[in-house]
């Protein structure tokens, strides 16, 4: 048997499921337990094919290997020719990492924002102005006897979720496990989530906010007088109306694309006002991306008490709805530089095409499609396997990465990569 490495933090998904066990062998991974699939393609992209294992250069439209130093150079160099320079992405880079890029753009008198923010990072302001509880995943495990999952399927993003905190495990007041529980899901098709579900409510697209209001109405004394709304019988929206107010402790867990809009957002903050008022108690769980994208925003707010994202143009900063994408519209871009992120997988064509006007620098451990159109590309080591760090699981709880393992020679963390920017500018 090789060297046993436990408690382990895998950094696949914004759970940071710490319960990870390693084995190594002559500098290699042998083995890994307790990962799901998403956390052992993390594990296994050490040595995977599109690695990124050399700086790249743009020379006459093609990407040729540079020396490190040159590399950090040249984004130096770049960094004061540029007029408006733009930080983007950091829900999957570690918190050392974010605050030294906020200093970075700080320096540059950058703008910055973060991948995740146009739904998560707002979502998450909007709880916490209301005051909105997000519990902790622990309390959830030991107390939590409703499960609503709303336009999210965990069992594809957060694929331990349901068996280390959110149905199966056995809590304090859930000793009985799954059958302690009640599990809905409402979804615009029938996922893996489903199976786990009691009541699922297949709406139409689009039809989100019709439902919850319904809901709302239900919990508030009223009476619905339509047969049908959203596709869902009047019966089945009476039955989970009913499951909600008898539940000693709820928790919503919905994804990105029912955040999508401030409709939606405005008819989710009214059922959470409805359900506090009746003495309802339920807590909310945005499933976001990126691992570390609620460090990012508790990283902004203590060094310039702002949120979601800072113009440092301004003074003081000012912060701003959409700002990569409104910034992009009005061609005030002259130079981006993306870290732990691929906006080009992630972003519209149409924002995409937009791109194509400004140089990108690239700092990432991986080939993606950012990084094949970037003009300097630097890689750097696997986050929680080749270096050490902290990120803030979905629940804000702080969680410590170990390295595990040493990087190939010549790669180096996101946080000596911006720390280098940092002190040779």
């Amino acid at each position: 048997m090789g060297d046993l490495q436990s408690n382990v933090v895998c950094t696949g998904c914004s759970l940071l499921c710490d319960d990870i066990v390693v084995e190594l062998e002559n500098g290699k991974i042998k083995t890994t337990h307790h990962v799901c699939a998403r956390g052992y393609g993390r594990y296994y992209q050490i040595a995977f094919k599109y690695r990124l294992l050399s700086p790249l250069k743009r020379i006459n439209g093609k990407q040729q290997e540079i020396s490190y130093e040159d590399a950090i150079q040249e984004t130096i160099d770049l960094l004061k020719k540029a007029k408006n320079p733009f930080f983007y992405g950091w829900a999957s880079t570690t918190s050392e990492a974010q605050q030294k890029g906020i200093q970075l753009a700080q320096k540059f008198k950058a703008g910055i924002d973060c991948a995740t923010n146009s739904t998560t990072g707002i979502v998450l302001q909007q709880l916490n102005a209301k005051n909105i509880q997000i519990p902790q995943l622990e309390d959830i495990k030991d107390n939590a006897d409703l499960l609503l999952f709303w336009g999210c399927n965990p069992t594809a993003s957060h694929i331990r979720l349901l068996s280390k905190f959110a149905l199966l495990p056995r809590g304090a007041n859930t000793d009985r496990g799954i059958e302690d529980r009640v599990a809905i899901s409402v979804d615009i098709r029938k996922t893996d989530m489903t199976k786990f579900s009691e009541e699922i409510l297949q709406i139409e697209p689009g039809e989100d906010k019709a439902l919850l209001e319904a809901l709302i109405q239900i919990i508030q004394g009223k009476s619905l007088t339509e047969d049908i709304i959203a596709n869902i019988p009047r019966k089945t929206i009476y039955n989970v109306a009913n499951i909600i107010k008898e539940a000693n402790f709820g928790v919503l867990f919905f994804g990105n694309g029912y955040a999508k809009t401030q409709e939606n957002m405005d008819t989710l903050l009214r059922f959470f006002e409805t359900v506090n008022q009746k003495g309802i108690k339920i807590g909310a769980v945005p499933l976001d991306g990126g691992y570390n994208a609620v460090g990012f925003n508790l990283n902004l707010k203590k060094h310039v008490n702002l949120e979601l994202n800072a113009d440092f143009q301004s003074s003081p900063p000012t912060q701003t709805p959409n700002f990569l994408i409104e910034s992009l519209k009005q061609d005030k871009i002259d130079l981006l530089v993306v870290v732990g992120a691929d906006p080009i997988s992630n972003l519209p064509f149409h924002v995409c095409k937009l791109f194509a006007k400004i140089p990108i620098i690239c700092i990432d451990y991986q080939q993606t499609p950012t990084t094949k159109v970037s003009h300097i590309v630097i890689p750097t080591t696997i986050p929680g396997v080749e270096s050490a760090g902290t990120a803030y699981r979905l629940d804000y709880k702080p969680i410590t990465l170990k390295k595990i393992l040493e990087p190939p020679e010549g790669i180096y963390s996101d946080e000596e990569i911006l720390n280098a920017l940092l002190e040779q500018s």
